[in-house]
């Protein structure tokens, strides 16, 4: 049912183009295109040595890829169950802890292709990609379950008080400013650092950029902290839509 229902999704998103599908391709290109021209040539912002790379390009899209996969997974599972509500009062019975999955799948197919040009763009820059490279698949299969466990949260919590789904977009937009996704850690001063390392995605972009710009992988504890977060917010997101499933389709 995930399957079927996350392809019938992604073919719905390009239903009626003239590209169809292709657009899956168009749309984070184009992206990079942008990116490049505006921060590879009209600024010339230096990252961090730690990085192994100048570019200020290649650091920031590994950042931002991440950051869009797992921002559009929350923004879209947020109002997932509201927007079925048709399917969850007409259909007894239906699953529906599987929407924001299936909403995570059509983010990942997106992600997966951003990060496929992104590999390639590493390729053409520095002629040869490292051995920790694949690391970015274990990184993102912990954003994956941290994503559906906060969709699961948002969701359900959305049904009952649909101020969440207004509420989103400033916290996400919140979330994103105190992340390392334009700027490097590093400028920022050490007494905030530890509040910031709180944050499981500033764990997450950390591995994507060592992974494929250092050649490293995170220090363990790091990694520990993404996996028990994201396996911890999986089980609690999980109980608290079990817990408010059943008045599902009597509120909607």
């Amino acid at each position: 049912m995930i399957r079927v229902m996350a392809l019938r999704e992604l073919k719905a998103t390009y239903i009626g183009s003239l590209f169809g599908f292709f657009w899956a391709v168009i749309n984070p290109l184009s992206q990079l295109l942008i990116y490049g021209i505006v921060f590879g040539i009209f600024f010339k912002s230096v990252p961090d040595p730690v990085y192994g790379t100048d570019s200020f390009l290649l650091f920031l899209l590994c950042g931002l890829i991440p950051w869009q996969f797992f921002s559009q997974t929350i923004a879209s599972s947020t109002s997932v169950i509201v927007s079925n509500g048709n399917l969850i009062k007409k259909a007894v019975g239906f699953p529906s802890e599987v929407l924001p999955i299936v909403t995570m799948l059509s983010n990942l197919i997106s992600h997966l292709i951003g990060v496929i040009l992104l590999i390639l763009i590493l390729i053409l820059s520095t002629g040869t990609v490292n051995i920790y490279s694949p690391l970015v698949f274990v990184y993102l299969f912990l954003a994956a379950v941290f994503a559906v466990g906060l969709g699961w949260m948002l969701a359900s919590l959305n049904v009952y008080l649909r101020d969440v789904q207004q509420m989103i977009g400033m916290i996400l937009m919140g979330w994103f400013f105190f992340t390392p996704v334009f700027y490097s850690p590093g400028i920022v001063p050490e007494k905030f650092l530890f509040f910031m390392k709180l944050n499981p995605i500033y764990h997450l972009i950390e591995g994507y950029r060592l992974a494929l710009l250092s050649g490293k992988c995170l220090l363990m504890q790091d990694f520990l902290y993404l996996a028990v977060i994201s396996f911890l917010t999986f089980l609690l997101g999980g109980a608290l839509f079990r817990k408010l499933k059943p008045g599902f389709a009597e509120i909607l």
